[in-house]
């Protein structure tokens, strides 16, 4: 290849890309941009804006802070009429009592045995 047509085909793909950069940026074929409308604006679909007054923000945040309380009391009256995980479960004869935290408690309480080897006398 002589350099005449490297040149060539590096203008044609410098085209190929400015098209391509036309069309994702928006461009018409003119090579004009077309007038571009900003994010919000494209967002809001060109309806107005529409603000809130501090006094109806102040009661939407009232309202929900009412709601939380009350999702809360719920929570709490929930929790006090559960039955407790500590409590001794009933059954016909009484209560069921853990037998393995009994025996811990036994265990600490021991004093440690000192360990006395056994004397082996050699036989004669």
């Amino acid at each position: 290849m002589d350099r005449n047509n490297i040149v060539l085909e590096i203008d044609a793909e410098i085209s190929r890309l400015q098209q391509a950069r036309g069309l994702l940026a928006g461009t018409n074929s003119a090579g004009k941009p077309k007038p571009r409308a900003s994010a919000s604006a494209s967002l809001r679909n060109n309806k107005p804006v529409r603000t809130l007054s501090a006094a109806a923000r102040a009661r939407i945040s009232a309202a929900q802070k009412a709601r939380w309380a009350k999702s809360k009391r719920a929570a709490k009256k929930e929790a006090r009429n559960a039955p407790t995980a500590a409590a001794a479960k009933k059954t016909p004869n009484g209560p069921v009592r853990k037998k393995a935290s009994a025996k811990k408690a036994v265990s600490v309480n021991k004093a440690p045995q000192p360990k006395t080897k056994a004397r082996v006398t050699p036989a004669s």
